[in-house]
């Protein structure tokens, strides 16, 4: 019998919610690139005032955890393609909050939950409340190499009024998706792990879940040593952030991997929506535990009593 150990994570699964009207960014930035005598933009406090206004309230996004569109899948290399073949969702899912550890990037920006921008001279921060983490952008710097880390070492600058950044160097047991086409049965899910699929019941505000989630469906892998990711953020409106990513990892695709657009709705500081706030929420990380008994060849979620003794218990 496997012992997994993961967080809690809430799945709100909404749709048609309104994301703001569609008219143009009632601010627009300068070009990053340096103006005679001036230094790009992002260097200064006085920028704040002249970047797209990222930084008020809180963003939204309500879309699909990962990715759920096979069209979307690059063509995989060989060695890629038969890992897929050996791929078995039960075993293999990422369970990737074992102790409350973060699944890292890119998949921490694209949970369902709120993000939170703030900025100081050389450096954008955002706080990602589904796992109660920051990562950090270096403004107008080059990339370079660093330690491997769950977010990378990231690197950003404005591109008019597109906000580009580029990141690598990712610790090699971040919850990495090769795309979609294997997965659970609904009826095997196991809801109380951070990328295990979510119940098979009703979800919060009376959405039914689909028979076949995008968790649960997701092929998940190892990445290369030089995987990187590129992020594209801008404003369609006051109210509405779209952002692209472009995943490149040579040793799983033949080409780059193109993830859907995601879109946040802007919530501000009391104008909250439901439960949604704009101000920044802490978000707690709490303990389950998982087994995988393959007799029955299902998951069981246990009470935490019962799984401190039966810790105790092995352990003796």
């Amino acid at each position: 019998m496997y012992v997994r150990i993961g967080s809690v994570t809430i799945a709100l699964l909404l749709s048609g919610m309104a994301l703001g009207a569609d008219h143009a960014p009632s601010q627009t930035a300068s070009s990053s690139k340096s103006r005679a005598g001036s230094a790009p933009l992002g260097s200064t406090w006085a920028d704040a005032s002249k970047m797209p206004d990222l930084f008020t309230g809180t963003w939204w996004n309500f879309a699909s955890f990962v990715e759920d569109d096979a069209k979307l899948n690059a063509p995989y290399t060989a060695r890629a393609q038969r890992y897929v073949d050996a791929y078995q969702p039960k075993r293999d899912i990422a369970y990737a909050e074992e102790g409350c550890k973060t699944p890292g990037l890119p998949i921490s920006m694209r949970l369902g939950g709120a993000i939170k921008f703030t900025y100081a001279p050389g450096l954008i921060s955002i706080y990602m409340q589904s796992v109660s983490d920051t990562r950090f952008i270096k403004l107008n710097q080059k990339l370079g190499t660093t330690s491997p880390k769950y977010y990378g070492n990231s690197v950003g600058h404005w591109e008019g009024d597109t906000l580009v950044i580029e990141t690598r160097d990712f610790m090699p047991d971040i919850a990495f998706q090769y795309g979609v086409g294997k997965g659970l049965p609904p009826e095997d899910s196991v809801g109380t792990a951070n990328l295990g699929p979510p119940p098979a019941k009703a979800l919060p505000g009376g959405a039914t879940p689909p028979s076949r989630t995008a968790l649960s469906a997701a092929i998940w892998g190892p990445h290369g040593a030089d995987m990187r990711m590129v992020e594209r953020m801008r404003l369609l409106n006051s109210e509405t952030m779209e952002a692209k990513l472009t995943v490149y990892d040579d040793t799983v695709w033949t080409q780059p991997y193109v993830m859907s657009t995601r879109k946040y709705a802007r919530i501000r500081p009391g104008h909250d929506i439901g439960p949604f706030s704009g101000d920044p929420e802490e978000y707690v990380c709490g303990i389950s535990v998982t087994t995988f008994d393959p007799g029955s060849n299902t998951y069981v979620d246990k009470d935490p009593e019962d799984v401190v003794n039966m810790l105790d218990n092995r352990d003796k």
